[in-house]
C-alpha cells in the first residue's frame, strides 16, 4: 500500500459533537448522583449544629437556674393578670432567650439592653436587630431581621422558642388555661381534652418564674425548648414585641412567601396569612399537641407551634439538657405529654 494512502490522525483534531455530547452527558450524571449526597451531608451538618446550639441554650438556662433560682421568664409584661390574653399585653416583652445571653458568652449584648424599655423601642433599637447565631438554624434560608406586624419595630430573627404547654398559647400566654364552661378542653385547647393549669403548662409563658422542682413530670420526659422556621412564621430571640400580630405563612396552598405585605398575601379560601395570625406571645413562644405533630401539617393555620427544615421533623432541647430529634410520625399522646412540666402522663417511646 502506497504510503500517502495510509490513515494518519490529524493531531490538531477536536472532538467531534458526538464524543462532547456524551463527555456533557457523562458529567451530568455525574452530577445527578453527587448532588443529593452532598445535599444530605450538608442537612447533616446543619443539623448537628442546631443540635448543638440547643444544646449551649440547654446549659444556659440550667446556669441561669443555678445563679438565680428559677428559669427565666417565658416573656416579661406588665400584663400580670394570668387569666388575661396577650391581646391586652403592655410590654416590655423581653423574652427568655434576651435573658440567658450572659450564659451563652453574649454579654456584651445583654448588657446594652434596657429592659425597663420595650423590644425594638429607644435605645433597644439596634440591639434588637442584631443576629445571634447560637439562635439560628443553619437549615433555615430566612434569617434576617424584620418588621414585626402591624408595628414599625425590627427585630432579629430566631429559630427556637419556649414551650408554652399543650393548650395554644393565645389562651394559654399567662399560664391559667381554663376550658369552656362545658369542658370542651379539645376545642379551646386545640388537643386532647387534657388538665389544664400547671398540669397543662410547658416551662415557660408570661412571667412565669417556674423551677426544676415544678417539673413533676421530670426533665427528661419534659421539652423545653423547640425549633421554628420563618418559612413557617416570624420568631425571634428578643422578646414578644408588644402590640405585634404572629403571621402563618403556611395557613395558605402554596404557602405564602414570608413576610409578603398584607396587601398582596394571597386568600386560598381560608383567609389570608395575617387572617390566621396570633398575638405577641407567639414570636417567642409555641406550643405542641396530638393535633399538631412536627412538621406533620399541610397547610398549617397555627403559627405557634414547632416546625423546621429538617427533613420529617424538628430537634427539640428537653429540660435534662438533652437534644432530640422528634419525627412527624411521633405517638400524638407521647408528643403531647412532652410539652407539659406536670401533666402526670406516662414516657412513652419516641
Amino acid at each position: 500500500m502506497h504510503p500517502s494512502s495510509a490513515r494518519t490522525r490529524d493531531p490538531q483534531r477536536g472532538f467531534t459533537l458526538i464524543e462532547l455530547l456524551v463527555v456533557i452527558a457523562i458529567i451530568a450524571i455525574l452530577v445527578g448522583l453527587l448532588l443529593p449526597a452532598v445535599q444530605k451531608v450538608r442537612e447533616a451538618a446543619a443539623r448537628a449544629k442546631c443540635t448543638n446550639n440547643l444544646k449551649q441554650i440547654g446549659l444556659a438556662l440550667h446556669n441561669y437556674h443555678d445563679a438565680n433560682g428559677v428559669f427565666p421568664a417565658g416573656y416579661i409584661d406588665g400584663n400580670t393578670n394570668p387569666a388575661s390574653t396577650p391581646d391586652n399585653d403592655v410590654g416590655p416583652g423581653w423574652g427568655w432567650a434576651s435573658y440567658v445571653l450572659p450564659y451563652l458568652e453574649q454579654g456584651n449584648v445583654f448588657n446594652q439592653i434596657n429592659f425597663s424599655q420595650g423590644v425594638g423601642l429607644g435605645s433597644n433599637v439596634q440591639v434588637s436587630q442584631i443576629p445571634l447565631a447560637i439562635y439560628q438554624c443553619p437549615s433555615d434560608p430566612y434569617q434576617q431581621s424584620f418588621t414585626v406586624w402591624p408595628t414599625s419595630v425590627v427585630v432579629a430573627h430566631g429559630n427556637y422558642i419556649g414551650c408554652n404547654g399543650w393548650v395554644e398559647c393565645f389562651n394559654n400566654a399567662g399560664g391559667n388555661y381554663n376550658p369552656s364552661s362545658d369542658g370542651g378542653g379539645a376545642e379551646d385547647g386545640d388537643g386532647a381534652n387534657a388538665p389544664t393549669g400547671l398540669a397543662g403548662d410547658g416551662l415557660f409563658y408570661r412571667n412565669s418564674r417556674n423551677r426544676i422542682a415544678n417539673i413533676t413530670d421530670g426533665l427528661s420526659n419534659s421539652v423545653i425548648v423547640g425549633e421554628r422556621c420563618g418559612a413557617h412564621s416570624p420568631t425571634t430571640w428578643t422578646g414578644a414585641v408588644t402590640g405585634g400580630r404572629c403571621p402563618a405563612w403556611m395557613a395558605t396552598q402554596p404557602w405564602t412567601t414570608p413576610y409578603t405585605p398584607p396587601g398582596s398575601a394571597p386568600n386560598t379560601g381560608n383567609g389570608t396569612a395575617y387572617d390566621n395570625a396570633d398575638y405577641d406571645e407567639a414570636l417567642v413562644l409555641g406550643h405542641g399537641n396530638l393535633t399538631h405533630l412536627p412538621n406533620a401539617d399541610n397547610p398549617f393555620f397555627d403559627p405557634d407551634t414547632f416546625w423546621s427544615m429538617h427533613i420529617g421533623g424538628a430537634n427539640f432541647l428537653f429540660g435534662d439538657g438533652s437534644v432530640h430529634f422528634l419525627s412527624s410520625g411521633i405517638n400524638p399522646p407521647t408528643y403531647q405529654g412532652m410539652m407539659t412540666i406536670a401533666g402526670g402522663e406516662l414516657p412513652g417511646d419516641y
